[in-house]
Order: structure tokens, then C-alpha cells, then sequence
């Protein structure tokens, strides 16, 4: 028995054995497979290490090159000087030998001075910005003995002195060479401290130019930015304060500008001398307002927000693709949002469509899960594709859409995670809340701007998990009425902080109301003061007995709040309602 037992181990030793010679096998062929992929690889790197070193070559040889430009902008301040000084020089020499010709004859003075006025030198006009652009002046001569000087004969004593100098000869070396230089220059990086006047005076010489970081406080007038070149790829202002740049990269044919750290009114400039020419505009100011000139543009505000604009094509969808991580607020079009279908950035958590009318997007709240989203001027139609976006919204703000019909809130049920709500701008009267009880995760509803009394509000009673329900602007009587016994409504707001108090309900309704919806532990009225008192003394003789700590909560605006805390009673706490 032993020796069979022993066999038994042995054969399937064996096969374990020829197992692991196959499974060595096939990681020989795998590692084989490897050695094949490396090849290429190893390949690729060192052609990688060659373009680099290529590359830090040109960036020495750049280097060198704009060194030379500013040791031959400083020879040329130089040269200017000297030259200004040699000018007045040769000019009191002129002066005074004037006098001493036309002395003898004698003239009068103002003769001689007025005479002077007639001398002719011949110089270019000179640059403001002397310091850092170009000097255009023609060297004079200094010698005294190169001026020809007339005088007319004694009996001539009204005539005047004429001084000519002679013809001066051409601009030297230095200054023709840098004009030549500054012709070819692709890219510069301005001074610090270079001003609008000298930058305007530097663009007129840069015709090529390519690549422009500029640093300046504050924009001024923005009157440089008509002198930009039409070969202008990118263009980068910084503020004086900022320490991390953030050049642009170049998209499409047109203009990529970066701004950091400048005045508020710089994107007002750019819209309005560059706009058409724009194509890509990065900047950490926070944007408000599209303006017009811009809408053809992408704009990147920060590191995680784009405003995508109308007519989405295949680059502004492979810029998407590029920034998937790091985007976080979205804005299209409407006309474009069924392009866009499986092509959100994976870290996208706030989605803004607009109408064609808009221009200030307004971006949803984000509470920590799915995707927000707002709609903004859109058609009512609009609402049938957040389904198919492929992504969960929970979040969804629905402003300023007044063709909202009887089915329009429809597709909402294909949305099964949508937990929060809001209809801004006042609600039709041809509206139906009907669909929204066959949203399963419906938590809070917000009805903004008013609801008409032709509008009920029963199919509310009948959501199975609404819990916070705000209802702002003119709510009449009937509306409320058609809420009462709502099951599961913990916190109701009427009326709207931010808001004046324009409302239409009575202290009665709002009561009867309170009264009917069992687990209501929490109220937040903003109306006239009367009905708000009136609303306290209903609630306290009715002896409600709400919640673990037995009272209901009414929050009130705070001008309210110093009046009515001491008025709270038996069943009712007044709370502060601070936001």
C-alpha cells in the first residue's frame, strides 16, 4: 500500500512539475513578446532625448540672441545721449559765431536771434520708449568748420542770418541691424517695467511676431492691443503680482490669450479690439458675463471650469477630452448638448446650457454625488436630453423656460437619481406636476417666481421621498390648499430671502396648512410683518407638538426675529433666518 501511495505522489508530482514547465514556457514566450515591445520603445526615448537636447539648444541659442538685442538697445542709449549732447554742443557753436560774424556790421540781437530760427538740422524723430525699443536718430557732426555760414554785406542790415548745415550721413551699423533683427523676432517677452507708450512704440517694429508675454499692472487704455500683429499665435498678460505663469497653448488658426493677475476690465479690452481673432482665452478672473465679440471662443476659467461656444465641433470636443480630469464646470449651448452625448469630462460635477440669448451662465449647486445641471432660456424640449447625457444627474435648475407644458416635465422620469429640483421664473399655468411622483429620490422642489392658483399642488403630496419644499413669490390661498396633508414634508420655505416679500397668501392658509402636514418641523416664512405675527399667534393656540424636542421652528428674517423671539410660546421656537 505504501509503495502504491508513494507511485500516486510521484505521477502527480510529475504533472505538477510539467504544469510549471509549460506555465515557464509560457512566461518565456510573454517575456520574449516583452523584449519585442521594448525594442521600439528604447527607440522612441532616444529620439525623445535627441528632440530635447534639440530643443535646449535653440533655447540657448534664443537666449543668447535677445541678450544681444538688449546689449545693442543699451549701445544704441548710449550712442543717443552722446549724440544729444554733441547736438547742443555744435548749436551754442553755431550761436556764437553768429555774434561774432554779424557783431562788426552791427546788428541788432534780436536780428541774430531771430536768424538762428532759420538753421536746418536734420535728425529723426526719436522714440519715447529710448530705453527699451529703437532709436531712430541720424549721427550730427561735430565739426564747427563743416558749417557754412552767410551773412549779407553791411549795407543789408534788416537781412538775416541763414545757417545750413550739410547733409548728414547715413544711420551706423548697429541700428540697422537691429531693425533687421527686430523684423525676424517670432517671440518676445516684454519688461517688467515697460509702459503702454513704449509697448505701443516696441509693436510697430515687431511685424512677425508670433509669441508676446507682456507684464504689466493694468491695461490702460488697451489702445496696444490695435497694433498686434496678424502673425500673433499667443499672447500672455500678467499682473505684477503673480508668481506661476500660465502661458496659453495654441488652438486653431486664431488667437490663444492667457490673463492672470490684471484689472477687471481686461476681457472688456480684448473683446472689444481682439475679439473676432480670439479663438482660446484662459484667465483666473471670475467670468460673469459673455461678451458678444467672444462667443466664438473657448474660455477657461482657472483650471476647472470651460465655456464651450455655439457649434461645437470635432476640436472643441477633443479639447474636452484633453482636460476630462480636471474639468469641473461645463457651460454649451443648447443646440449643442445632444452632441455631447458620452463625451463629459469624467471629473464634471456642474453642467450649464444656455439659450441663444444668454450670457451669464448661472452654475448649479453640487451636493456631493452625480451631475448638476442648469438650464437657462432653453425650449422645453431640452429636458428630454439629460437622460441621455450618460451620466446621473441629481441636480437640476430649470430658469426662464415659459413654454413648459402639460408633459414637458415628462422625461424627468427617466432620471431616476434626481433629487433635487428647481423652476425658476414662475411656473405656467399649463404646467403638470403630475410626472414628478414617479420620481423615486425627488428630496426638495423649488417653485420660483410665483405659482399660479390654476397650477395644483396634490400630485406633490403623492412624491414618496419629498421632504423640503420652497415656494417663493405670489402663492395664492388655493395653491396652498391643494398641499395640505402632504405625508413625508418636513421643511417648507414661502416666500424668498433675497427677495422683497411679495406674496399672496393669508396667515389662515399658511395654518391650516401647517396644521394638515403632520411632520412639518420646520417653517421658513419671508412676508409682511403682520402676517408673520399673525402666523406665530395661529401656531402657538394650536398647541403643536412636533419633533423630539416637541415644537415647530419658525425662521424669520431678522429684522423680524428681535420682535418676535419674545413672542414665542407653547409649541413654536423663533429661529434667526439667515440664508
Amino acid at each position: 500500500m505504501e509503495m502504491t501511495e508513494v507511485r500516486k505522489d510521484l505521477v502527480a508530482l510529475r504533472r505538477e512539475v510539467s504544469a510549471l514547465r509549460e506555465v515557464v514556457a509560457a512566461l518565456r514566450e510573454e517575456m520574449s513578446a516583452l523584449r519585442e515591445v521594448m525594442v521600439p520603445l528604447r527607440e522612441k526615448v532616444t529620439i525623445l532625448s535627441e528632440v530635447v537636447a534639440k530643443d535646449n539648444s535653440d533655447t540657448k541659442k534664443l537666449k543668447g540672441e535677445n541678450a544681444a538685442l538688449h546689449g545693442a538697445m543699451v549701445r544704441l542709449e548710449q550712442a543717443a545721449i552722446e549724440e544729444r549732447t554733441t547736438r547742443q554742443t555744435v548749436v551754442e557753436d553755431l550761436r556764437q559765431e553768429v555774434r561774432r560774424r554779424a557783431a562788426p556790421s552791427g546788428r541788432p540781437q534780436g536780428k541774430i536771434t531771430k536768424a538762428f530760427h532759420d538753421v536746418t538740422v536734420q535728425t529723426e524723430p526719436q522714440s519715447s520708449a529710448v530705453s527699451d525699443v529703437i532709436v531712430q536718430t541720424e549721427p550730427q557732426s561735430s565739426a564747427v568748420s563743416d558749417v557754412i555760414v552767410q551773412t549779407e554785406p553791411q549795407s543789408s542790415a534788416t537781412s538775416d542770418v541763414t545757417v545750413q548745415t550739410e547733409p548728414q550721413p547715413p544711420a551706423d551699423n548697429d541700428t540697422t541691424v537691429l531693425r533687421e533683427a527686430l523684423r525676424t523676432v517670432t517671440t518676445f517677452d516684454a519688461p517688467s517695467a515697460l509702459g503702454e507708450d513704449q509697448l505701443t512704440a516696441l509693436l510697430q517694429s515687431l511685424p512677425r511676431l508670433e509669441e508676446l508675454t507682456v507684464r504689466v499692472p493694468s491695461f490702460g487704455t488697451g489702445r496696444w492691443l490695435r497694433l498686434l500683429p496678424t502673425s500673433l499665435r499667443t499672447l500672455y498678460v500678467a499682473g505684477p503680482e503673480v508668481t506661476k505663469s500660465m502661458w496659453p497653448e495654441r488652438y486653431g488658426s486664431g488667437l490663444s490669450v492667457s490673463l492672470q493677475g490684471v484689472a477687471a476690465d481686461t476681457i472688456s479690452h480684448l473683446a472689444t479690439e481682439l475679439g473676432s481673432r480670439i479663438t482660446l482665452l484662459d484667465t483666473d478672473a471670475q467670468v460673469t458675463t459673455i461678451p458678444s465679440q467672444l462667443r466664438g471662443a473657448i474660455i477657461r476659467v482657472g483650471p476647472n471650469t470651460i465655456i464651450l461656444p455655439a457649434g461645437v465641433g470635432d476640436s472643441e470636443l477633443t479639447e474636452l477630452q484633453i482636460s476630462r480630469e480636471t474639468v469641473e464646470r461645463l457651460s454649451v449651448t443648447t443646440a449643442d448638448l445632444p452632441r455631447l452625448r458620452e463625451q463629459l469630462p469624467e471629473g464634471l460635477r456642474r453642467l450649464n446650457v444656455r439659450g441663444p440669448e444668454v450670457t451669464e451662465p448661472r452654475w448649479p449647486k453640487w451636493y456631493g454625488s452625480g451631475l448638476s445641471v442648469s438650464l437657462q432660456g432653453v425650449a422645453a424640449d431640452t429636458i428630454s436630453h439629460l437622460a441621455g447625457l450618460g451620466r446621473t444627474v441629481t441636480v437640476l435648475d430649470i430658469y426662464d423656460c415659459h413654454d413648459l407644458t402639460a408633459g414637458s416635465l415628462e422625461p424627468l422620469t427617466r432620471c431616476r437619481e434626481l433629487r433635487f429640483l428647481t423652476l425658476s421664473g414662475g411656473v405656467p399655468d399649463t404646467v403638470s406636476l403630475e410626472p414628478l411622483t414617479r420620481c423615486p429620490e425627488l428630496w426638495h422642489l423649488t417653485l420660483s417666481g410665483g405659482v399660479p392658483d390654476t397650477v395644483s399642488l396634490e400630485p406633490l403630496t403623492r412624491c414618496p421621498k419629498l421632504e423640503s419644499l420652497t415656494l417663493s413669490g405670489g402663492v395664492p390661498d388655493a395653491v396652498l390648499d391643494s398641499l395640505s396633508g402632504c405625508p413625508g414634508l418636513w421643511r417648507l420655505t414661502l416666500g424668498d430671502r433675497q427677495r422683497p416679500a411679495e406674496t399672496a397668501f393669508t396667515a389662515a392658509a399658511v395654518t391650516s396648512l401647517v396644521k394638515s402636514c403632520r411632520n412639518l418641523g420646520r417653517l421658513y416664512l419671508h412676508c409682511t410683518a403682520d402676517t408673520t405675527r399673525a402666523v406665530l399667534t395661529a401656531l402657538k393656540e394650536a398647541h403643536l407638538r412636533r419633533g423630539i424636542f416637541g415644537s415647530i421652528g419658525l425662521h424669520v428674517p431678522g429684522e423680524l426675529y428681535r420682535q418676535l423671539k419674545r413672542q414665542e410660546g407653547d409649541g413654536v421656537k423663533v429661529f434667526e433666518w439667515k440664508h
